[in-house]
């Protein structure tokens, strides 16, 4: 009888043992990620000016900062912002004097990103952006801001992990402005840092 006791108890505690450490294997897994992205390349404005297509400036490099947060289903929600030179326009005033109009933007867009294969994914953006407005002729200098209400951005994104926690890749992605009918694409190298 006292052998029996003996091998109930090392079982049991055995078992407590085995079934102790499953427990705290299974919570150790993480379904919710987040994501801060930094990218920067090329963009391209698309010329909707009637005049001066002869002497504008259209690329230029830009800059991106995204933040997602990532849920284990397909679909991450994220926000953007970064900035972008869209274009310099340079024209003849008078005989001897030149003027100068650049236009910038910066945009604070909130994204949906839905992975559609290992590593690719597809997102959509909408929000809204500050866009600058620089006028140098002669000796005066104007300077506006418009803020634009109806703007979006489509992208397509390949990401690459190295480690756990680190991400590198490219994107492409086709901003439209709403409030003055720019239209500018880009394309950027990423580097993501996710945790």
């Amino acid at each position: 009888m006292g052998q029996l006791r003996t091998i109930i108890t090392v079982a049991m505690a055995f078992l407590s043992v085995v079934v102790y450490s499953q427990k705290n294997d299974s919570g150790k897994l993480r379904l919710n990620h987040y994501s801060f992205t930094i990218g920067t390349g090329w963009t391209h404005y698309i010329n909707n000016l009637e005049s001066g297509g002869q002497n504008i400036q259209k690329d230029y490099a830009g800059v991106s900062l995204k933040f997602f947060w990532e849920p284990e289903h397909l679909l991450s929600l994220g926000l953007e912002t970064g900035y972008y030179k869209l274009f310099v326009a340079k024209g003849q005033l008078t005989d001897n004097t030149t003027g100068q109009v650049d236009r910038s933007v910066i945009p604070l867009l909130l994204l949906i990103r839905m992975r559609i294969i290992q590593n690719v994914h597809l997102g959509v953006g909408t929000g809204i952006a500050l866009i600058n407005n620089k006028t140098v002729g002669g000796k005066q200098k104007v300077i506006t801001e418009t803020i634009s209400l109806s703007n979006f951005e489509f992208s397509g994104t390949y990401i690459y992990p190295l480690s756990k926690h680190w991400l590198v890749g490219g994107e492409v992605k086709l901003f439209h402005f709403g409030n003055t009918e720019d239209t500018m694409y880009s394309i950027q190298a990423t580097f993501a840092w996710r945790f």
